[in-house]
């Protein structure tokens, strides 16, 4: 009988020793709060970068005349831009690289504003589908080889619109020659600060 109770003890304490380890290997996973009680849980977030994409042109043929009636002096392509995002972004020109070098005695305007002897280029918002603008208010004119922080375009998640390239220049400024433009487009977030 003695060996039976020793048997059963041995038993018993082995179940007890093995339904401990697995409550404790349990434990870590989840646990029974009683009604009334309280516990924390630990949650982990991870932050996904936001990743921008826009469409636009690498190269962008243009002409400028002064035989044109127009206040605009400049034929240009509709620049579309596409926003492939799903948040709104913004279109800044950051540098403009300007070579007039091919053309003798022409100076660069930053403002639109020529005197005889002067080209002055910018960017302008396409106002109605696929109509080149033919004057020259709200263009955003690029600056000749210096830092500029200027907003071209602000596109919303998906959304598409397009730039002309628009100028004028002076009367003195040869009808025949080439000149190179070169924009930095940078692409970013729309900020939403309060």
């Amino acid at each position: 009988m003695k060996k039976k109770l020793l048997f059963l003890q041995l038993v018993l304490m082995v179940s007890l020793l093995f339904s401990t380890v697995s409550y404790a290997a349990d434990a870590d996973s989840s646990r029974d709060i009683p009604i009334g009680g309280s516990g924390q849980m630990e949650m982990v977030g991870n932050i996904e970068p936001t990743i921008l994409s826009v469409t636009m042109p690498t190269f962008v043929p243009f002409n400028i005349s002064n035989s044109l009636s127009t206040q605009n002096k400049v034929i240009s392509p509709r620049i579309k831009m596409k926003n492939n995002s799903n948040i709104p972004v913004r279109i800044d020109v950051a540098y403009t690289k300007v070579d007039l070098s091919k053309l003798k005695n022409v100076s660069w305007s930053d403002t639109g504003t020529v005197n005889a002897n002067q080209i002055a280029i910018g960017l302008k918002q396409e106002e109605a589908l696929d109509e080149m603008p033919t004057s020259l208010s709200q263009t955003r004119w690029l600056k000749s080889n210096q830092q500029q922080d200027m907003n071209v375009l602000m596109l919303g998640a998906n959304q598409e619109d397009a730039l002309y390239v628009v100028g004028t220049l002076g009367q003195n400024v040869s009808d025949s020659g080439t000149f190179n433009v070169t924009p930095t487009f940078v692409v970013g977030q729309v900020s939403t600060a309060k």
